[in-house]
């Protein structure tokens, strides 16, 4: 029997291209580079690499909460220079993201108009004389893989991981929201242990306990406490590149979350990832009946549903969901980023379960998600129709780990803030739509 193919995203166009802009900067550039003589025309542009030394260029527009972002790339031998900015670069218009040359120059570039809270990852791919891209015409899937090994900017210190664990670069403009608990603080008094275990089927599971000094000053005067159990999918990225036990000790330091036992099962790589994530895929089912009973008879974490939460991205935002639709006397809290409802079934205000009213749910998407956000925004009404406790927001990026890493982070705050009795989040409001977390 042949196996059944997988389901892909619709790789629908963008509705609107990406805002291209004229940056002020290249332009005098231009002018001066016209202006002298072909022969000194190279030196002249070391000159321009002096002078911006740090990219991308970020200027000011005509209007306050916008900039003008200019990306810069550096090459004498390259035919084209491809910028893939995450979810600007359209994979059905590849060539609206080449970049421009400086004629008789090796400068290229590329500039964007963009809202000033806009964060996003980014890097480089090039074509050489005589040589061709690497995929054929529609050729989505190898399109993806090459994307997925793009260069990152060496003008740009900073830098984030992809899925695979390929560095690119990250630009954040100046009201991008705040990420504090993000990077790992070497004066943080106690952290809590994050080891990798054998889990159910042998799969990799890491597992976060808390450092006992911060769950005593949580339940002073307890004899044990039943901690809180939050299961993170896609464990190997968010332990291997993303530096979760950092985020984890931060927000428990600084008072923002409980302590919390936190379960990061292997995705065991990208084909069994889409197996059991799909929404024909048994991945909720794994985590009910074997990731969760398999914990609970190890670490004192509570079964209280309200203490458990399913936090995912992307196919594991759709699984996350799942689990506690499906099963809401287990999974009692949700954190959803960029959920991919294209599948059909969770989007449809149809199939929200009655037991929705129990729930209490962080759903967050990215605005320039085309494909993704109406359904989001679809499932976010009809929760809060159907009576449900959920936080909506969209923030102003993309399928991204630049953006995730924060609102996990956020949905963490949410879901798990200090001890108090439970209350009824906010539902979803107009202004959630700008862009700007809540």
């Amino acid at each position: 029997m042949s196996a059944t193919p997988r389901r892909t995203p619709p790789k629908t166009p963008r509705p609107d291209r990406a805002p291209l802009a004229a940056s002020a900067e290249i332009r005098r550039w231009e002018e001066d580079l016209r202006r002298t003589r072909a022969e000194r025309r190279r030196a002249r542009a070391q000159d321009f690499w002096s002078e911006f030394r740090d990219a991308p260029i970020i200027e000011r527009s005509d209007r306050s909460d916008e900039r003008i972002v200019t990306f810069l790339w550096q090459d004498a031998a390259a035919a084209e220079v491809l910028l893939f900015a995450n979810k600007l670069t359209d994979e059905r218009d590849i060539a609206s993201s080449l970049m421009r040359r400086l004629r008789g120059t090796d400068i290229w570039h590329l500039s964007y108009r963009m809202r000033a809270d806009w964060r996003a990852s980014y890097g480089f791919l090039t074509r050489d004389r005589g040589d061709a891209w690497p995929w054929g015409d529609g050729d989505h899937a190898s399109i993806r893989r090459a994307l997925d090994h793009s260069r990152a900017d060496p003008r740009n210190p900073r830098s984030i991981p992809n899925r695979p664990g390929t560095p690119l670069s990250l630009v954040e403009l100046p009201d991008a929201p705040r990420q504090p608990w993000a990077e790992h603080r070497p004066d943080l008094g106690s952290r809590g242990a994050l080891d990798e275990r054998r889990g159910p089927d042998g799969r990799p599971v890491w597992v976060y306990v808390p450092a006992p000094s911060a769950v005593a000053a949580a339940s002073p005067g307890a004899v044990s406490a039943a901690l809180p159990v939050v299961v993170i999918l896609d464990g190997d990225a968010w332990v291997r590149h993303h530096r979760i036990s950092a985020t984890l000790d931060n927000l428990i330091a600084d008072g923002q979350i409980r302590p919390c036992l936190v379960l990061l099962p292997d995705s065991g790589g990208s084909e069994r990832r889409w197996e059991e994530l799909d929404a024909r895929g048994d991945g909720a089912r794994w985590i009910v009946e074997r990731l969760l009973p398999w914990a609970r008879g190890r670490f004192p974490v509570s079964a209280d549903p309200a203490e458990t939460i399913v936090a995912g991205q992307s196919l594991g935002g759709y699984t996350a969901l799942r689990a506690a639709f499906e099963y809401p006397s287990v999974v009692g809290g949700v954190i959803s980023q960029s959920a991919s409802l294209w599948q059909q079934g969770l989007a449809d205000p149809a199939s929200i379960p009655g037991t929705v009213r129990g729930l209490r749910m962080y759903l967050e998407v990215g605005a320039h998600e085309w494909v993704l956000r109406e359904p989001n925004r679809r499932l976010a009404d009809a929760v809060a129709a159907a009576g449900g406790d959920i936080r909506y927001t969209e923030y102003n990026g993309g399928h991204d780990y630049a953006c995730w890493r924060g609102g996990l982070a956020d949905g963490l705050r949410v879901l798990l803030g200090p001890a108090a009795p439970p209350r009824r989040l906010d539902t979803r409001l107009e202004t959630n739509r700008g862009g700007q977390r809540v």
